[in-house]
């Protein structure tokens, strides 16, 4: 969510729907599944004017315990790390468990959480970028899922062999096959009630980066987006990648930084 709409109002809906299976309308994830996957373990919450720490147990698979710590100090690792451990064996979560916490500085940070806000610049046209729907090499697009690997493109081509409409693809081309991709596109009103672009899978074929194709894919997606009523976009981008270093050059706005243990 962008920050201006995180408040208590919203930390008491999420332990609400905590152990229902249910979606917030605007989680990104109720996309994929009907029923949520990740699960707040209520009783084991801490909340106080320092410190709050929300343990989740996600289902998926063989299990997973997360443990997210929000504070402006930095986390007692050991001790979250043996809260999470303890956690993982009572829920008999096979993966184990995991930390995760935010900081203002990027040292040692796995992600940097960033906000786009829509302006009337995002209304210009992209060259050379289609819907999926309308590429004459639209057969390409599984075997550049394939090739991109754990960008998320391989489980969305799944779903559309499937015949889920998740959302528009928008796609670049050269040399007759898909080399680059965004989606899939999509909006939902935020808590506030402002319109909020979700996040989208996004990549270049690595031989066909640093040729401009991913910033005409993306401003592309905001254009779409822009059209569609969209004020805000949040996302997250892996630190050193060629997806931050274009979001840092299109002007988003830096919010910290995601560190994992």
């Amino acid at each position: 969510m962008p920050p201006e709409t995180v408040g208590a109002d919203l930390f008491d809906a999420v332990l609400d729907v905590a152990h229902t299976g249910r979606f917030l309308p605007f989680d990104k994830d109720r996309r994929w599944t009907a029923t949520k996957d990740e699960r707040v373990l209520l009783s084991d919450v801490v909340h106080t004017a320092a410190e709050t720490i929300v343990p989740a147990l996600t289902t998926r698979g063989d299990g997973l315990v997360k443990v997210y710590y929000y504070s402006a100090s930095e986390p007692d690792l050991p001790a979250l790390m043996h809260l999470g451990e303890r956690l993982a064996k009572s829920h008999r979560a096979g993966v184990g468990s995991r930390v995760i916490w935010f900081s203002d500085r990027p040292d040692g940070a796995r992600g940097r959480v960033m906000v786009k806000r829509f302006s009337p610049d995002d209304e210009r046209p992209a060259r050379s970028v289609q819907p999926l729907t309308e590429c004459p090499v639209a057969d390409t697009f599984g075997a550049f899922a394939d090739e991109i690997g754990p960008e998320g493109f391989q489980f969305l081509y799944q779903r559309m062999k499937a015949g889920h409409q998740d959302g528009p693809t928008l796609v670049r081309v050269a040399d007759d096959r898909i080399i680059g991709a965004v989606g899939p596109l999509t909006t939902v009103a935020g808590p506030d009630g402002h319109v909020i672009q979700q996040p989208a899978y996004f990549a270049v074929h690595p031989a066909y980066r640093g040729r401009g194709h991913g910033r005409s894919l993306w401003r592309a997606s905001m254009a779409w987006g822009r059209t569609r009523g969209s004020e805000v976009k949040v996302l997250q981008a892996s630190r050193g990648s060629a997806a931050e270093g274009l979001y840092v050059s299109e002007g988003l706005e830096t919010h910290g930084y995601v560190c994992q243990a």
